[in-house]
């Protein structure tokens, strides 16, 4: 089937698939949001694959649902990726421009980004994309596209992340079982980051937290560009388990009252009352107070931002960050964005969603759940570096994305 400019971004989350499908709506100059969804997806686990079968039904009930809503096929599907095992470095590389005329080709910033891309990486990992972040020309900093320009000495920066082959691997297969090709796969937090903060906060100095259930995403901006990233394997699950430990009930249950009277920090409860909490066994129910909610919460908080404190403390940017930005599902609770600033030491925090001016959409779309999806399909609009750059690595053979097909629709999900 031809393919269709319909663009889907597939958010790959913690126990949770997101995605959105917009086209281009060249009267604003925006993006059209012509449908999303967000499902449960319990073959997911921080990010990773733990049960393929169950992944690939979830997927292809998420995008066929998608595709049925707005009565067309997806044409090009990105996905965001996160987990524990994915890793990022920033690297330089140069070229030399030996030829008479030194003006810079298309095919020499190619080369300088190989050349940053040489660099020794585990067995088992491979490259899932790489940034360009800024060129220099004979040691002149600052040039964004050095093409048709003169010079002998190419140099370019570069962010590139990492992640184990095998868990790339099954995720590419469970998304491609039920018919659907990759045609790029991002950090989630990459284009998140592009999306969400301002020019201005990623020059002064910005880090950017995405509270999933089961991993959280750290990246610092400095001086306009990522100079570090990582995924630590605790989310605000943890939130949820120490609920229903101490509460008695179950998780589903447990979510709820952290959804509906959570909160984060102790000027946020606005008055005291109880609660009504379902036993375990769902045949009794038990009053509890909100501070007593509070009381279960907070500490846990304090401790996912305290394991936060210590992954910029080694990453070797401590104290260049100045203002923070808070998204994913676990940052509107009341309080969070205190938090952030007592224990890490930010002079502002603000909660992050894509601005409305970058997108149209409904209201719902702006919920943080879908920001990630949203970012994906705004940042395929927006930059074009990354096709030259990363893209290799997903359509000449070097793993399984670029040596397997989209198969016909249709075919059994679970056949051979």
């Amino acid at each position: 089937m031809a393919k269709t400019n319909i663009v889907a971004g597939l958010d790959v989350g913690s126990e949770k698939l997101t995605a959105v499908a917009a086209v281009q709506d060249f009267e604003t100059n925006t993006l059209q949001i012509l449908a999303g969804r967000s499902i449960a997806c319990t073959g997911v686990r921080g990010g990773v694959v733990s049960d393929i079968r169950k992944t690939s039904a979830a997927v292809s009930y998420l995008l066929g649902g998608i595709e049925r809503d707005i009565g067309k096929n997806i044409g090009t599907l990105l996905v965001g990726v996160r987990g524990a095992h994915l890793e990022s470095f920033c690297n330089h590389g140069t070229y030399n421009i030996s030829r008479m005329d030194k003006e810079i080709t298309q095919t020499d910033m190619e080369l300088a980004v190989e050349n940053a891309k040489a660099m020794p990486i585990k067995n088992d990992n491979e490259i899932v994309n790489v940034i360009t972040q800024g060129f220099s020309i004979d040691k002149q900093r600052g040039i964004n596209n050095p093409e048709g320009m003169e010079g002998s000495l190419l140099e370019v920066d570069v962010h590139i992340t990492t992640g184990s082959s095998t868990h790339l691997n099954n995720l590419a297969k469970a998304i491609q079982r039920p018919g659907y090709k990759i045609d790029n796969m991002f950090y989630g937090l990459v284009p998140l980051g592009e999306s969400v903060l301002t020019p201005e906060e990623k020059e002064i100095g910005s880090m950017i937290i995405d509270f999933g259930g089961e991993t959280m995403s750290v990246g610092l901006y400095i001086n306009g560009i990522l100079k570090f990233s990582h995924d630590i394997p605790y989310g605000c699950d943890l939130i949820t388990s120490d609920l229903s430990r101490l509460l008695h009930t179950s998780r589903q249950h447990a979510r709820e009252i952290k959804e509906k009277y959570g909160v984060a920090f102790p000027t946020f409860l606005d008055e005291e009352g109880e609660v009504s909490v379902t036993s375990l066994d769902g045949r009794s129910t038990h009053n509890i107070t909100k501070s007593y909610i509070l009381d279960i919460i907070q500490p846990r908080v304090e401790e996912l931002f305290e394991q936060i404190q210590r992954c910029v403390a080694a990453s070797g940017y401590k104290d260049s960050a100045v203002v923070g930005v808070l998204t994913g599902g676990g940052s509107q609770m009341p309080g969070m964005t205190d938090q952030a600033v007592n224990i890490l030491g930010l002079k502002e925090v603000r909660r992050g969603v894509v601005p409305r001016d970058l997108v149209t959409a409904p209201d719902e779309f702006f919920d943080p759940v879908y920001s990630t999806a949203l970012s994906l399909v705004l940042y395929d609009s927006n930059n074009v570096d990354y096709d030259d750059y990363a893209r290799d690595n997903y359509t000449k053979g070097a793993s399984v994305f670029g040596k397997l097909g989209r198969f016909l629709k249709g075919w059994d999900i679970f056949g051979g």
